[in-house]
């Protein structure tokens, strides 16, 4: 097979950029070697950053974010929880560090503005009662999934060829050129070979490992940052301490649940990133001191994010957000470009700036025009016939485009209208829907999709509800529950401590007492 360009990397940038050249009329084929937005961007916190967190140390980052959440808060509104954000300092060092907050706001474009407290009680009722300052800032929450599937959905519409479980095994090197890539896709045992005009490494974390297939070194460093689900939803729009960044400094609300975090430690790759339980501890102990009632809170989960940064400095921390483009002639591989470092919101940016590139070297004309251009559409959920009010808001607001398609499927399903998940009130039609697609090879493939088995429960009582789609669409049951159940409980494992060990107690009770009314042959 050969193209003009060959994208590597199924996150947001990936997909942004297959998008982008595309809209550009460049032939294009996007390969992930796992399922979409299973790198750093599923494992992002979905905050959309005004900015205002890198305004003091970081201000290149804090423009290129200040600019980029006004973009996309404009053309893509159906992956946006415009919910805005708060500022909150609790002791003297953090109010003495609001002049200089404000200061780096104002010098880089940061939409701040200086709260009363009064003003800020009514905006974040359960905030602590010891806040001494606050800063409103045009914060926001973005579905990273739903974000880059959008994008993918795009870029397939022009044209672009695009591939979930493909991964690149091997280049080959002619003369300072990637003349051959190899792949392997898990749908088939044979190796295919694409012949690309350009590559662009758009990987991240392990960009160094596919530079390294043609000998070249990309160096990298690796941060982990842990994230604490939470039980609900426990702020209005998102909260942050007033200081550097820090341990436990952030609450993002995301649909049913509160994402916490984070914390910063330098790991030795990507697949080395695991939450711990200390480091849940930690998250929790740092957040219930911005609101309080998030003390004894329920953790139903703790994952751990990816920060591929440019490796040039000795702490984590201190390392700019903006990200670096790499062109690989100066390296002696004349049609390789790879992206690294930058952030969820800078996505579309970095899709940009790579895509100029690209056209440069193939000497084609051809202007960006995503930050103009809306991605998708959304679907007012009044459309929706045959679904009640809730439901119909609820897909709507989950799926932008694909809804009216969806809510075919619920409605046309013998069982579609059925609640498969009744954590995240997902029906057994949104299931079915994503299951038939090519893309979709896992029970994680499915969850991401439509969030059935992301809420209070963990999958623990839908896992098989889940797994019943997917053999009707003709999966292999046994390993898809072995694999899955395998990925649930990691994610569970490091939150397996007072409020949330009981509810595990009771969800394995609760299991054997269905198993045994019906016959055990459901559970």
């Amino acid at each position: 097979m050969r193209c003009e360009v060959l994208v590597i990397g199924g996150g947001t940038t990936g997909a942004g950029i297959a998008r982008d050249l595309s809209m550009r009329g460049v032939e294009v084929v996007l390969l992930e070697k796992n399922d979409f937005s299973t790198g750093a961007t599923g494992r992002s916190q979905g905050m959309l950053h005004s900015g205002a967190r890198y305004a003091v140390k970081d201000p290149d980052s804090a423009r290129e974010c200040a600019e980029e959440n006004a973009i996309l808060k404009e053309i893509a509104p159906f992956c946006v929880e415009d919910t805005g954000g708060m500022f909150i300092g609790l002791d003297p060092s953090d109010v003495d560090y609001l002049d200089p907050f404000l200061r780096g706001c104002r010098a880089t474009g940061v939409g701040a503005t200086e709260l009363g407290l009064d003003e800020a009680f009514e905006m974040e009722p359960d905030i602590s009662p010891y806040t001494q300052a606050a800063v409103y800032v045009p914060d926001a929450y973005v579905d990273p999934f739903l974000l880059t599937r959008s994008n993918v959905a795009e870029a397939r519409a022009l044209g672009a060829q695009v591939r979930n479980h493909c991964q690149v095994v091997g280049m080959e090197l002619w003369e300072e050129e990637v003349i051959e890539v190899r792949i392997r896709d898990r749908r088939s045992t044979f190796l295919e070979v694409i012949k690309p005009e350009i590559v662009v490494n758009a990987t991240g974390a392990w960009g160094d490992m596919i530079a390294s297939m043609v000998g070249l070194r990309i160096p990298i460093r690796v941060d982990k940052g842990s994230l604490v689900i939470l039980n609900g939803r426990k702020t209005k729009g998102l909260v942050n301490r007033l200081r550097p960044p820090s341990d436990g400094d952030i609450i993002v609300p995301s649909h049913s649940s509160s994402i916490a975090g984070t914390t910063c430690m330098e790991v030795s790759g990507p697949d080395d990133c695991h939450a711990t339980m200390e480091e849940v501890l930690i998250i929790m102990r740092e957040v219930a001191k911005m609101v309080p009632s998030l003390e004894g809170a329920r953790a139903v989960r703790a994952y751990a994010g990816i920060r591929p940064l440019p490796a040039d400095s000795d702490e984590g921390r201190d390392i700019s957000r903006v990200f670096k483009l790499i062109d690989h002639s100066t390296d002696g591989v004349d049609n390789m470009i790879s992206i690294i470092g930058g952030k969820l919101t800078t996505y579309r940016l970095m899709a940009e700036k790579v895509s100029d590139a690209v056209m440069s070297k193939l000497g084609r004309k051809g202007d960006c025009r995503t930050a103009k251009v809306g991605l998708g559409a959304e679907c007012p959920h009044h459309d929706l016939e045959g679904l009640n009010a809730i439901n119909a808001s609820r897909i709507a607001a989950k799926y932008g485009a694909d809804c009216t398609l969806i809510s075919e499927k619920c409605r046309s399903e013998p069982r579609g209208m059925e609640t498969l998940c009744s954590c995240e009130q997902v029906l057994r039609g949104e299931a079915v829907y994503f299951a038939a697609s090519e893309d979709v090879m896992s029970l994680a493939d499915l969850l991401r999709r439509t969030r059935a088995g992301m809420g209070y429960c963990q999958s623990g009582m839908c896992v098989l509800r889940s797994l019943s789609v997917m053999e009707e669409a003709g999966a292999d049951p046994l390993p898809l529950l072995e694999e899955f159940m395998e990925e649930r409980w990691n994610g569970v494992s490091p939150v397996v401590f007072d409020s949330q060990l009981r509810q595990e107690i009771f969800k394995l009770h609760l299991n054997v007492s269905l198993s045994l009314e019906n016959g055990g042959e459901e559970h």
